[in-house]
């Protein structure tokens, strides 16, 4: 039979899973959120012509950048979540 804090103990751990999960799928779904409204502006962009030769160098860097601070933070999220039930 466990004590009162051992389950004390498996409720912390349960709620830092959700949490970790949660923040690495939020990170996910706020990156394609992000890239869809970026995605409008560059479209504008590529239609004026004073615009156009620099406005798809500057979609790929934009989108290269948040993608890799989106995914970051996922990774990071996921490693905790790892690291913390590694440790049950």
């Amino acid at each position: 039979m466990k004590t009162g804090n051992e389950h004390g103990h498996e409720w912390w751990l349960g709620l830092a899973d959700v949490l970790t999960h949660g923040v690495a799928q939020g990170a996910g779904k706020l990156e394609r959120v992000h890239l869809s409204i970026a995605d409008e502006t560059f479209n504008v962009l590529a239609r004026v012509p004073v615009t156009r030769p620099w406005s798809e160098a500057v979609r790929t860097t934009h989108h290269s950048v948040s993608r890799l601070s989106y995914r970051s933070v996922a990774a990071a999220a996921n490693a905790a979540g790892n690291l913390l039930r590694g440790s049950e």
